[in-house]
Formats: structure tokens, C-alpha cells, sequence
């Protein structure tokens, strides 16, 4: 109880294809036994990420990161241990009992259940403010105004939060809910002046946000006035994460199209829907991030974007491209085409909606620019007057510099020509300056990836050397306990045979507990080991082999993921030994380079255990010198048959 069983993470680790879960985010391509790609954790123009599919692991030799596919998930979607599993789980048909959840689990899942309850009784709450007759006249004029109809404020369940400072606190205390919880929901704020705890909004229409199963978890209120702010938003919370999510994506993917249409309002994406437009979304108030650019590659293949067109907006979109380029540059294996959309006369989509009707704004969609065309277009436009004609200064830094953040070489040389043809240069010369321009924008992305990855690793190798994980006979926790004061540091050291040994018998597997290779007595212990982290990783190697009867890299470099080895992350010391083992192909020899080894360390512990008790003598009584005596016989008997063993080898 309280936790995924091994068994499940072992199906998982076994269904979970390395590649194909790689594949979804990085461009692969084979050479030899390994697929090689572009990193997605930092930047880079040669592919150092190598993905293993026979071990299923991945590694990438600039950066050092790698894992297994869980491993992968987390660090890619930005998931906890248990989350990632459930992900793929959930993604390779894997069934999780409904019991393996710890109390601290259930706990938060009950935390979370509350919070969801909350934010769909004020929903209701908001909806039926709106209908009063009396409360929610404001908002029904306002609505009227908008041209929003009773269809669509019921299709988006559009509410009215009253005026007041405490209306919907008070209606939810009555119905029994805690101020924690209140506080948890993200709809409500504390008084600076008592701690007294108000309602977020007040006098606001209100736009529910859903994720994308159709789960209420934020909201937007908008303002029925020129008051300021003209929007207030839900902040993140227990539930919300307002970087991961769009307004209207539970209604979008429901279209199933190959494109999604992103704009900047929730007004927008309503009038856009109401226009036939469904497969739209809006932003949440902040600027456009990868994990959103993840979520559109789930539901499309293209990406059309419309920004304000005022300054703000326009420079908005210049920062969007630039930070997707980017973005797309690393997840190498996310295909997606991105285009711009700016609507005519500076109106947004509901203004020219409203005014030219939805045929004319199919139009604009259509005529939508990719971005290549878009950037030649800004370039030249931004810095031409009726007056002065094009500043050519300007214009070819814009250009040049639009143009390196494209990925594509091909739209990067046609970008050059274009360019070239108005500078009066030539195309080589402006090409190579977009590819210099490039190079320095990638080197200075690497020199601020490593700095940031090298602080990863020194945290990363503080946290494994604080303390061993509390559950080492149970696998993995989902979360790394904190080290207790005054706890003792861990001993992770390993001899060059001890780590030999490690790798050895991990490539014979299953082998390794057939007693017609290997004897019952010639398995290796925790007790063969010195060190905290190799007796913790026979531990978890044994008990893998004792659950499945079999034991692959990918699952150990699980346990690998929380321990170091002489200061290293254990993963990396064990890949080289265990490639050499592994290329081994005869299991006899195989069998005998594992026996070389735990022959002799069982020697060498013989030896350290002799001279303990030869320290020991000199003090001793008499009748502790007899019990000494037998004990450094079988001491040497026991030596004995190791040197006998290792020459029979």
C-alpha cells in the first residue's frame, strides 16, 4: 500500500517503448544500435542524445542527462515520479490498481476534489447571479451590448460575480467549506488591513476556464466599465497551472482538426466559435510558453496565431515566434507549422466579426502568413516611411535577425534572397550573416543551458548524497524525503570490481538464479558490498529479479536515478561497465567474469576481516584468543576456496 506496486512500473518500463516515447518530442535517426537527435534539455547543433532502445534508456553526451523513459516524462512534461508513471500508464494501456495511493496522496486528492467542488459551486454560484433579476442586471446589459446571446453565455457558462466583498465566501461557508479550502480555490483574497477573506471577484463577468477533460479550474472576470484592470484572472493554485492550459481548449479539441486558431481574448475565442470557428483558443494572460506549444502539438499540426495589432501586440508576436523557434528547435520531434493572422484595420476578430461577418473572416484565416513571410513582411514594413522610404540599416539587422531564428534551412535561404535583392547584395553574404547570427544565438543558449545544468547536477548530486531514500526495499519514492538533522552522510564509495560485479550480474538477469549457472551460494549479497548505495542497489537488483525473474538497465537506472556512486550520479558510473558486460555475448564467459569478480571481493573482505582480528589478539583473553583462533580458520578455509574457485576459472 501507498505507493505504485514494482510490478506495474516493470509492465510500464516494459510496454513504454524508449523510442517511441523519446520519438514524440526529438527527430531520431539510426546509427548503429542507437537513435541519435538534437537534445531537448539544452542547445545544440550536432546531435549529441542518444537513445538506446535495447536498454531502454536515453543519454545525452553533451549535457550527461539520462534515464528511462519515466525519467524522460518528468523532466519533459514537468511531472512528479508517480505522475509520470500514471502517464504512461495511462498512454501504453497499463492498469494501476485503484489502491496504490499513499495517505499523503489521498490526502491531496482529497484537497484537489474539494477545490474542484468549490470552483463549480461558484460557477453555479456566478451563473445564477447573472439571472437574477435584480443582481445580475449590469451584467445582462453589458452582455447585451456584446451581442452575446443566452446560447452562448449557457454553452461557455458565463456568470456574474456580484458586488461585495464577501458574497460567494459567505454563500460557500454556509455550505460548509473551510477558509483553507477557499484559499486553496484561487478565487479569493485576504484583506491587508484584518487577514479578513474576500472575494477575488466582484462586479465582473465571469468566464469559466477549463482543462481540457472539461474540468472547471479558473476563472477570468471582466470588468462591465473602462475600470481598471480591464481583466482580473485566476492566479495558479492547487489545480491550476494557468501556463499549461487555453481558454476553450475542452471545446477546440472536440473538432478534432489539424489546426488550432490562437488569440489574445476570451472574447475573441467566443465570438470566433459563435462564427463557426470552433477549433480556437485563447491565451490566459501570459505570454505564450512551451508547455502551451506542447499542448497544441497534441491536438494539431498547425498553429494559426492572432495578435493585437498594436505595438504591444505586434511585439508580442515577435517574442512568440522567437521563444517557438526555440522551442521547436530543441523538441525537434514536434511537428508543427506555424502561421500569423493579423486582422485588417487594427480591429480584433469580434470587432471585425461583428462588423464584416464570419465569411469575411475565413478570409483572413486563410490568408494567414507562415512565419517566414510574416518576419520578411515586419522587416521591411517596420522600417519603411512614405517619407523617407526604407532605412536599409534597419531593415537588414531586422531581417537578418528574424531570419536566424528560423530552423529551417531552406526558409532561412529564402529569407536571404528576399533580403538580398532589396539590400542590393548578395544572397551568400546576407546568408551567411542569418547563419553567424544563428550560431551566436545557440552558442549563447548552450553557455546559458550549461550554467543552468551544471547547477541541476550539483543540486541533483547534494540531494542523492543527503541521505538514502526511505524506502529501499520498496523501490523509489515518488518524492525525495528530506534529509533529517544531523543525519549521517551516505557512503556511496564502490571499487572498480564492485561496480564490475554490479554490471555483470545485472546482463545475466535471470541467469543469475538458475542454479545450473550459477550456484546459490555464488549470488551476490548487499553484504559483498561496502558501500550504502551498492548494498541499496543489490538490494533493489535482487528484489527485481526475485518479483520478475528478469531485470533490464532501463528499470534499474530507476533506483539509479537516486543515488551517486564516488560522487557521480550512479546511472552514468554504471552505463560504460554494463555496455562492456553486455557486449559479452556468451553467457559462459559472461558467468565467469562475474565469478572473477565476486571471487574477489569475497578475497579482499577475507583479508580485512584477517587483519580486524590479528588487531584485535594482542588484548584479548585467553578464551577470546580460541574463539579468535577459529574464527581466522574459517577465515583462511573460506580463502581457500575462493583462490581454488578463481583458478578453476
Amino acid at each position: 500500500m501507498g505507493r505504485i506496486p514494482d510490478s506495474v512500473i516493470d509492465e510500464v518500463l516494459a510496454k513504454a517503448d524508449i523510442a517511441d516515447v523519446v520519438g514524440n518530442y526529438v527527430a531520431l535517426k539510426s546509427k548503429g544500435t542507437n537513435m541519435w537527435g538534437l537534445c531537448p534539455f539544452h542547445d545544440e547543433k550536432t546531435p549529441s542524445f542518444s537513445v538506446n532502445p535495447s536498454k531502454g534508456i536515453f543519454k545525452c553526451f553533451g549535457c550527461q542527462k539520462g534515464g528511462n523513459a519515466i525519467g524522460f516524462i518528468m523532466a519533459m512534461e514537468g511531472l512528479d515520479y508517480r505522475e509520470a508513471i500514471v502517464y504512461l500508464a495511462d498512454r501504453y494501456g497499463v492498469t494501476i490498481p485503484d489502491d496504490a495511493s499513499s495517505e499523503a496522496e489521498d490526502q491531496l486528492k482529497r484537497k484537489k476534489e474539494r477545490v474542484s467542488n468549490i470552483l463549480k459551486e461558484a460557477a453555479r454560484f456566478y451563473y445564477m447571479s447573472y439571472q437574477d433579476e435584480d443582481t445580475g442586471k449590469p451584467a445582462r446589459e453589458y452582455a447585451k451590448r456584446r451581442g452575446l446571446d443566452k446560447e452562448t453565455l449557457d454553452h461557455f457558462g458565463i456568470g456574474y460575480s456580484p458586488l461585495g466583498w464577501d458574497t460567494l465566501y459567505k454563500h460557500l461557508k454556509d455550505m460548509g467549506y473551510t477558509d483553507d479550502e477557499m484559499m486553496d480555490s484561487g478565487i479569493f483574497i485576504r484583506s491587508k488591513k484584518n487577514n479578513n477573506i474576500l472575494d477575488l471577484f466582484r462586479g465582473r463577468l465571469m468566464f469559466p476556464i477549463f482543462d481540457p477533460m472539461g474540468n472547471i479550474i479558473a476563472f477570468g472576470g471582466r470588468a462591465l466599465g473602462d475600470e481598471k484592470p480591464k481583466y482580473v484572472n485566476s492566479p495558479d493554485s492547487l489545480v491550476y497551472k494557468k501556463q499549461n492550459h487555453f481558454y476553450a481548449m475542452n471545446f477546440a479539441k472536440k473538432e478534432k482538426s489539424s489546426s488550432l486558431i490562437v488569440v489574445e481574448g476570451y472574447m475573441d475565442a467566443i465570438a470566433m466559435h459563435r462564427a463557426g470557428f470552433r477549433n480556437t483558443v485563447a491565451s490566459l494572460g501570459t505570454a505564450f510558453t512551451d508547455a502551451q506549444l506542447r499542448l497544441c502539438s497534441r491536438y494539431a499540426k498547425e498553429v494559426v496565431f492572432f495578435f493585437d495589432a498594436d505595438n504591444a501586440g505586434q511585439e508580442a508576436a515577435l517574442r512568440a515566434i522567437h521563444m517557438m523557434s526555440k522551442a521547436l528547435r530543441k523538441l525537434s520531434g514536434v511537428e508543427l507549422r506555424i502561421k500569423i493572422a493579423k486582422v485588417p484595420d487594427g480591429k480584433d476578430p469580434d470587432e471585425f466579426i461583428k462588423a464584416n461577418g464570419a465569411e469575411a473572416f475565413k478570409d483572413v484565416v486563410e490568408h494567414a502568413k507562415y512565419v517566414d513571410d510574416y518576419l520578411l513582411e515586419r522587416a521591411y514594413n517596420d522600417n519603411y516611411s512614405d517619407d523617407k522610404g526604407l532605412d536599409k540599416g534597419r531593415y537588414q539587422e531586422d531581417v537578418c535577425r528574424y531570419a536566424s531564428w528560423l530552423n529551417d534551412e531552406i526558409k532561412r535561404s529564402t529569407m536571404a534572397n528576399t533580403a538580398a535583392g532589396i539590400l542590393g547584395a548578395s544572397s551568400d553574404a546576407v546568408f551567411s550573416r542569418i547563419n553567424a547570427l544563428r550560431d551566436a544565438d545557440i552558442r549563447s543558449e548552450g553557455n546559458m543551458s550549461e550554467r543552468s545544468i551544471a547547477r541541476e547536477r550539483r543540486d541533483d548530486l547534494s540531494m542523492r548524497n543527503s541521505s538514502m531514500p526511505e524506502e529501499i526495499e520498496n523501490g523509489p519514492a515518488d518524492e525525495p524525503a528530506e534529509p533529517e538533522d544531523n543525519a549521517p552522510a551516505v557512503n556511496d564509495s564502490a571499487t572498480e570490481d564492485e561496480i564490475n560485479l554490479l554490471a555483470y550480474a545485472m546482463v545475466l538477469g535471470d541467469t543469475l538464479i538458475d542454479e545450473k549457472i550459477v550456484s546459490r551460494t555464488d549470488i551476490l549479497r548487499p553484504a559483498d558490498f561496502t558501500g550504502d548505495t551498492m548494498k541499496a542497489l543489490v538490494s533493489e537488483l535482487l528484489g527485481i529479479l526475485d518479483r520478475s525473474g528478469t531485470v533490464s538497465f532501463a528499470r534499474m537506472t530507476d533506483y539509479f536515478r537516486q543515488y551517486t556512486i564516488n560522487g557521480a550520479e550512479a546511472e552514468t558510473v554504471m552505463m560504460a561497465p554494463f555496455d562492456r558486460a553486455d557486449n559479452e555475448r556468451n553467457v559462459e564467459v559472461k558467468r565467469d567474469m562475474y565469478l572473477n569478480y565476486l571471487y574477489k571481493i569475497r578475497l579482499s573482505a577475507c583479508e580485512k576481516e584477517e587483519k580486524r582480528i590479528l588487531a584485535l589478539y594482542s588484548g584479548a583473553t585467553s578464551e577470546e584468543r580460541t574463539i579468535l583462533q577459529k574464527n581466522l580458520q574459517a577465515i583462511s578455509d573460506y580463502k581457500d576456496q575462493m583462490k581454488n574457485a578463481l583458478g578453476r576459472l
